[in-house]
């Protein structure tokens, strides 16, 4: 009889990984000394390497998404562009607002991702978003 950890199961289940490619983030900005320092010393390229050599010791293929208006365009838009993003859509810190509908703001950044990849890969891939719409605000005392 064979035994699958949780994990194991989830290395079956998982056949590519596809992530924001945010190399060139740091170019041609200036948002202070100190931030400037911060965002400078990030090792962007080192953890790109380190996660693509984790991944394919388990078979699993790593893909670099270029992220233009992700987090600007809603989940309901029929394309990820510039065509439709809407940046006044993030009214405060970590939620999505279009219309009545709110939605968490890194979710939509990750799900636009994804759908920006499939159609540049030619995926046709339907994806919901229910999981979307249920936002959960934590408060956390600084």
């Amino acid at each position: 009889m064979l035994f699958l950890s949780f994990l194991d199961y989830i290395y079956l289940a998982i056949s590519c990984v596809v992530t924001g490619d945010i190399r060139n983030i740091r170019r041609e900005k200036d948002l202070g000394h100190r931030t400037n320092q911060k965002l400078h010393s990030l090792p962007y390229n080192r953890i790109y390497i380190m996660l693509e050599y984790k991944l394919k010791r388990y078979g699993i293929r790593f893909v670099k998404q270029e992220e233009s208006y992700t987090s600007q365009c809603s989940p309901l838009s029929p394309e990820v562009g510039k065509r439709y993003a809407e940046p006044s859509n993030r009214k405060e810190r970590g939620s999505y607002r279009d219309g009545n509908r709110v939605y968490n703001a890194d979710a939509v950044g990750a799900y636009n991702i994804l759908r920006k990849y499939h159609s540049v890969s030619g995926v046709k891939k339907e994806l919901s978003v229910t999981g979307l719409k249920t936002p959960e605000i934590i408060k956390v005392a600084v």
